[in-house]
């Protein structure tokens, strides 16, 4: 058996890491409270897998949104993640208390107290 060469091992490194990455998208403000306000949409929803949307919070610069799409959901042979990211400085002060999340946004915020935005969400 044959030593993989190194480029080999490059590339196979650099695809796994891509794979995992997904792709990071940035979005105006009023795209990225639309994308917040709503659950994804779910081509097949008798299907197990499926997709999820998740409020990541802000993280440096920018507020992210990450999508999670199986194959089985259109998301092609490996599935698909995207993030959705938009400029912190973008978004209204009062983003995301004043907005209403999708009903099923999964909150992926670090010590996130419920599983879901909108358990969390308090409307004034």
């Amino acid at each position: 058996m044959k030593r993989p060469t190194p480029l080999t091992a490059c590339i196979i490194l650099s695809m796994l890491l891509l794979l995992a990455g997904g792709c990071a998208t940035t979005i105006p403000a009023r795209e990225f409270i639309a994308k917040y306000t709503v659950n994804i949409d779910v081509p097949n929803p008798d299907q197990a897998d499926l997709p999820c949307r998740i409020f990541l919070g802000r993280r440096k610069d920018y507020c992210c949104i990450k999508d999670i799409i199986p194959g089985n959901q259109g998301g092609g042979f490996l599935g698909k993640t995207i993030l959705w990211r938009c400029p912190s400085a973008e978004l209204p002060k009062d983003f995301p208390e004043a907005y209403r999340p999708g009903d099923v946004v999964i909150d992926g915020r670090k010590g996130a107290k419920y599983k879901y935005v909108i358990q969390a969400y308090n409307s004034k």
